[in-house]
C-alpha cells in the first residue's frame, strides 16, 4: 500500500506520534483543573478549562488526521488500527462536546447531582485511556499493557533456565531475546513495519514486503543480517534511526543461528558446531560465567560527577557498565567532529585522560580520528572493546594500539589499514576479534591466518 500513497502524505503521517501527546496533555489538564477547583472550592481555577478543552479538541482532530495518513503505510494490523482510530475519533468528538458544555452552548440540567461538566470530563479521560491503550498495542504489541501484570493469569511460555551452554536452544535462549529487545517493537502482529512480523517462526519464515528474511545456512543472503550490516546512513539499515543498533556480538549470534543451525527454531547448542567466540558470547548472555581467557575487570578510583559533566560537555556519552564499578563505556557520536575542525578531536580526547583507567569500552566512529590521535587513545590502558571505524587511520595507528594489553575487540571497519597490521594483531595477547571489512585487507591476505593466529580477523559476516 505504501507505494500507492504520496510520499508527502506519509511524511506528514509520521508526525502523529509527536502531535498525539498534545490532546492528552490539554484534556488531562482540563480534568485536573475541574477536580482541584472543586476540592479547593475556587471557581477561578475553572477559567482555563474552556481553552484547555478547545485546544485539546483541535489537537486531537489534527492527531486523527495525521494518524489516518500514517495508517496508509499499511504497516499496521487492520483490527487493532480500527479500534485505535475510532476511539481517537470518539475522543475528539467528546472533547468538543465537553468544551461546548463548559461554555454553555450545550445546556444540560443536573441529573441526581451528577454535573455535566465533571461527567463529560470523566468520560473523556476514560476514552483517552482506552485510545492510548490501543495505540500502545499498535506500537508495541497486543500484550504491551498487561504483559507484566502481577496477577495476569495468562499462561506464559518460558524456556527453562540452563546451567550448561549445550542445553540451550540456539533460537529460544540466544536469538529470541535479541529480537525481543531490538526488533519486536516494530515487527509484531499489530505493527508490521515492512509487512514483517517476528513474533514467531511462522511469521519469520513468511517474511515481509521485501520477501524472505531468512535463508537457512546462509547469513550473507539473509535480509535479517544484511540489513543490520548496512551503513547506518543507508535508508534500509535496521533498526531505523532512533532505535538502538545491534551490537557486534548480537549480530554474531544471529549469524551463528542461521549458518550453524540452518535458522531452526528448536536446535540446541549441543547439536551444532559452535565457534569459540560464540561460546564466549553465549555464556555471557546466559550468565554462565566468564570464559577462562576473559580479561578481569580492574578496580579503579571513583569519578566525580563534576568530572563526568565536564566530559559530557565535550560531546561524549558515558555509561557505567557495572553498578558502582566506575567503569565506563564512552561514546563520541559519529560526525561530532566535522570537516575542517579536526583539531578539536585532540582536545576532546585529552579531556578523557583524567579517567583513562576508568574507560573499558570506547567508541570514536567517523570522527576524523588520525594516527596521532590514536597515541592518546593508547594511554587508556584498561580498554577492552574499541571502535575506531570510518576514520582515516593507517597501519601506524595499529602500532600504537599494542599498548592496550587488555583489548579483546577492535573495530576498524572503513579505515585505511592494510595487511601489514595483521602481524601487529597477532602480537596483541588478549585480542580475540578484529573487524576489518571495507579496509585494504582482503580475503587472500587471511589464507592460513585465522587457523594459526589467535585473533579472529573478520572481513564481514
Amino acid at each position: 500500500m505504501e507505494n500507492s500513497v504520496p510520499d508527502f502524505v506519509l511524511f506528514l503521517g509520521r508526525f502523529h506520534p509527536l502531535v498525539v501527546h498534545l490532546p492528552i496533555g490539554f484534556l488531562l489538564f482540563a480534568f485536573l483543573l475541574e477536580i482541584f477547583s472543586r476540592i479547593k472550592k475556587n471557581p477561578v481555577l475553572t477559567t482555563a478549562i474552556p481553552l484547555a478543552l478547545f485546544l485539546g479538541g483541535v489537537s486531537a482532530l489534527v492527531a486523527c488526521i495525521l494518524g489516518y495518513m500514517l495508517s496508509l503505510s499499511g504497516d499496521y494490523d487492520d483490527n487493532a488500527l480500527d479500534s485505535h482510530f475510532w476511539f481517537g475519533i470518539a475522543t475528539t468528538v467528546l472533547a468538543f462536546v465537553a468544551w461546548l458544555i463548559r461554555i454553555e452552548k450545550i445546556k444540560l440540567s443536573n441529573y441526581k447531582k451528577i454535573q455535566p461538566n465533571i461527567a463529560a470530563l470523566t468520560l473523556l479521560v476514560i476514552v483517552i485511556s482506552v485510545t492510548g491503550h490501543y495505540g500502545g498495542n499498535l506500537t508495541h504489541g497486543s500484550d504491551y499493557l498487561v504483559k507484566y501484570l502481577p496477577f495476569n493469569t495468562e499462561e506464559k511460555t518460558e524456556l527453562a533456565a540452563v546451567t550448561n551452554l549445550e542445553e540451550a536452544e540456539v533460537y529460544g535462549h540466544l536469538v529470541a531475546p535479541i529480537l525481543e529487545n531490538k526488533c519486536i517493537s516494530c515487527h509484531n502482529d499489530s505493527k508490521k513495519k515492512g509487512g514483517l512480523s517476528m513474533i514467531d517462526s511462522v511469521s519469520m519464515h513468511s517474511g515481509g514486503k521485501s520477501g524472505a528474511i531468512l535463508v537457512p545456512g546462509s547469513a550473507n543472503e539473509s535480509e535479517l543480517v544484511k540489513r543490520v550490516l548496512l551503513d547506518p546512513h543507508n535508508e534500509d539499515f535496521m533498526p531505523p534511526e532512533g532505535k538502538t543498533p545491534l551490537t557486534e556480538e548480537e549480530i554474531a549470534i544471529i549469524t551463528y543461528w542461521i549458518n550453524s543451525s540452518n535458522a531452526d527454531f528448536k536446535t540446541k547448542v549441543a547439536n551444532v558446531e559452535t565457534p569459540e567466540n560464540i561460546t564466549t558470547i553465549a555464556s555471557t548472555m546466559l550468565g554462565l560465567g566468564a570464559n577462562n581467557n576473559t580479561v578481569a575487570l580492574p578496580t579503579v578510583a571513583k569519578v566525580s560527577n563534576e568530572l563526568i559533566a565536564s566530559i559530557e560537555k565535550e560531546g561524549f556519552k558515558l555509561k557505567e557498565l557495572v553498578f558502582e564499578s566506575n567503569l565506563f563505556e564512552v561514546v563520541l557520536a559519529p560526525n561530532t567532529v566535522v570537516e575542517g575542525k579536526e583539531n578539536q578531536l585532540k582536545a576532546k580526547l585529552e579531556k578523557l585522560l583524567p579517567i583513562k583507567e576508568n574507560i573499558i569500552w570506547l567508541s570514536i566512529e567517523n570522527n576524523k580520528l588520525t594516527d596521532e590521535n590514536v597515541q592518546i587513545v593508547s594511554q587508556f590502558t584498561n580498554i577492552q572493546k574499541l571502535k575506531l571505524s570510518e576514520n582515516p587511520i593507517s597501519d601506524n595507528a595499529i602500532q600504537h594500539l599494542l599498548k592496550l594489553k587488555n583489548m579483546t575487540s577492535v573495530n576498524l571497519f572503513g579505515t585505511k589499514i592494510t595487511s601489514k597490521s595483521l602481524e601487529v594483531f597477532s602480537k596483541m595477547e588478549n585480542l580475540k576479534y578484529a573487524y576489518v571489512w571495507q579496509t585494504n585487507i582482503e580475503q587472500k591476505d587471511l589464507e592460513g591466518y585465522n587457523k594459526t593466529n589467535t585473533p579472529k580477523i573478520i572481513l564481514g559476516m
